[in-house]
């Protein structure tokens, strides 16, 4: 991509303590039962106290993250609004079917059919900001976010103009999702502790999460923490073909592997994405340092908004937890980073971000 797309904040509501960047991983948020669901944060800043006991979980959070991420930028009426999920809000759409069933078809409650529309959440952020411009909504499983963040660059490429766009992507999980999920071992039959879910790499399956994950991105780098400079999908990828890729986004950039300060890898415990994740890591210079992140978020559709969240923070604090790395490297400073995300379906996506 040649226009950079600069992120000015970021706000993630997840498994972690991610809402308040100051309490990141104190204390680190553990899960035993391949279960790991997000940390509610107080609603009632950004919601009406009567309109959130009509609100499923997942549109509270959704507009909760949105609000957020655009007060952290100090803008109040975006220039868009381009927003992502795999599956809306379950809860609603569960409680739909299930009195579809229940009530035979009659004389249903359309309520839980209408919020759990993929849109909802877009729909509300752009009434509480007052924005009627631009309105996307994407659905593209895996590779949902990073559809959401390549609207955004092809936008603002288009205008000379500072435009402050908001992007993010949400997903929840369920009790009865993750019931049948994993019917077709979608995750662990053999549950660890979430934190040690990289030392299960040898078996199939993941833990399964959630979460909100929404950035204030713009054309104007005043403000920004970080850029992203180039973005790339790959549908299922060999080997081979994924190492290309990597190969061939550093060269586009003028890099080399030795100039990438941090890889965050997308590694999520599954032996069958290991073909995928292993020679990446294995191909990085000494100098890079490895982190890892879905241990602390789980595996979903739209973890890689945590991942991004994550380097975002890097750039801001100049630092790395200790309980994110997975390998340390010798590099001292953090300018460059190489993002690879892969997904039980065996997609994957690369991002390069540079501090501005």
């Amino acid at each position: 991509m040649r226009q950079p797309l600069y992120i000015i904040s970021a706000c993630s509501i997840s498994a972690q303590h991610t809402y308040d960047a100051e309490t990141f991983l104190n204390p680190v948020v553990t899960s035993g039962n391949g279960q790991m669901y997000v940390i509610d944060p107080d609603y009632k800043k950004y919601i009406n106290p009567v309109a959130i006991r009509r609100m499923s979980r997942m549109l509270k959070r959704g507009i909760t993250a949105g609000m957020r991420c655009l007060d952290d930028a100090g803008i109040k009426t975006p220039d868009a609004i381009i927003v992502g999920t795999s599956r809306g809000s379950v809860t609603d759409m569960e409680i739909f079917l299930h009195e579809l069933i229940e009530l035979e078809e009659n004389a249903l409650n359309p309520a839980g059919f209408i919020q759990s529309t993929y849109n909802s959440v877009n729909g509300w952020l752009a009434m509480l900001t007052k924005c009627p411009s631009y309105n996307q909504t994407f659905v593209h499983r895996g590779f949902t976010l990073e559809l959401c963040l390549f609207d955004a660059m092809l936008n603002l490429a288009e205008t000379t103009e500072t435009k402050h766009y908001l992007a993010g992507a949400f997903d929840e999980l369920t009790p009865e999702y993750f019931y049948i999920r994993n019917k077709i071992d979608y995750y662990k039959k053999d549950l660890p502790d979430s934190f040690h879910l990289l030392e299960h790499s040898n078996t199939p399956g993941s833990v399964g999460g959630e979460g909100a994950h929404f950035f204030t991105v713009s054309n104007n780098k005043e403000n920004a923490a970080c850029a992203l400079h180039a973005l790339d999908m790959l549908h299922k990828p060999t080997a081979e073909s994924l190492q290309q890729a990597v190969d061939a986004m550093l060269a586009q950039n003028g890099l080399t592997p030795d100039d990438i300060d941090i890889l965050i890898s997308g590694m999520n415990g599954d032996s069958r994405t290991r073909f995928l994740t292993d020679p990446v890591v294995a191909s990085v210079s000494p100098r890079t340092t490895v982190a890892v992140f879905k241990h602390l978020c789980g595996e979903y559709d739209t973890a890689s908004g945590f991942g991004l969240w994550l380097a975002n923070y890097f750039f801001s604090k100049q630092s790395i937890p200790a309980e994110v790395v997975y390998k340390k490297g010798t590099s001292e400073r953090i300018q460059n980073i190489l993002f690879c995300n892969v997904t039980i379906s065996g997609n994957a996506t690369l991002m390069l971000l540079k501090g501005v």
